[in-house]
């Protein structure tokens, strides 16, 4: 039987990135706002969104050709 999940697993860069900006904003070795601090998990929340939002218009456009 095979795993048909495609969820990645482990961390990815965006997050690695955004932990070691929280600590090294927390440990006051940076003076970022938290805007900045949070920034790599703000850019990859919205490209996935604007990758779902894609994904959405392909099938729906897919779905009415096959009507055709």
């Amino acid at each position: 039987m095979t795993n048909k999940n495609n969820y990645k697993q482990g961390v990815g860069i965006f997050e690695l990135l955004t932990i070691i900006f929280i600590v090294l904003k927390l440990t006051g070795t940076i003076d970022w706002t938290w805007w900045q601090v949070f920034s790599p998990s703000i850019i990859a929340l919205s490209a996935g969104f604007i990758e779902g939002v894609i994904d959405v218009i392909v099938e729906y456009s897919q779905k009415k050709k096959e009507k055709k």
